[in-house]
């Protein structure tokens, strides 16, 4: 009993509280965006070039015969990639997750009916025809 006061209090609470991003009411957005959009510049730049000496390295290592070189270059060609297609994805990322946030609600609680508006637990459904165990017949 007490946790159904608690549960509906919280979810009353937890409905009164709405949170929308409006970027017109942030003072110094204009400035946040132009760091992280030059963040991600930095980034693009770097996979680029992790992705050029990476490759160098492991053409060199590999016509040399230094099998370290070799992996080393193959490891930043493959940093250098997971870096670019981060950079590429994470405003889509925090896009979908905002939206999908966002459209996600908390429910009414319902406090009427039998059982403070819970489910039963168990739903238990008995048909009223009788069940006739038949003893299995026996090949001979």
């Amino acid at each position: 009993m007490i946790v159904d006061a608690a549960s509906a209090r919280t979810t009353t609470l937890l409905l009164a509280v709405q949170v929308s991003p409006d970027p017109t009411k942030a003072p110094g957005i204009n400035a946040l965006k132009d760091l992280v959009n030059g963040l991600a510049a930095y980034a693009a730049i770097a996979a680029v070039a992790s992705i050029l000496l990476g490759g160098i390295a492991w053409a060199l290592g590999d016509r040399m015969g230094l099998d370290r070189a070799s992996s080393v270059g193959k490891s930043g060609v493959l940093a250098g990639c997971g870096l670019a297609f981060l950079v590429g994805i994470a405003a889509v990322l925090v896009n979908f997750f905002l939206a999908t946030g966002s459209s996600a609600s908390a429910g009414t609680p319902d406090t009427g009916g039998p059982n403070g508006g819970r489910p039963p637990a168990v739903v238990q459904q008995v048909s009223g025809a009788p069940v006739v165990h038949v003893e299995p017949s026996t090949y001979s």
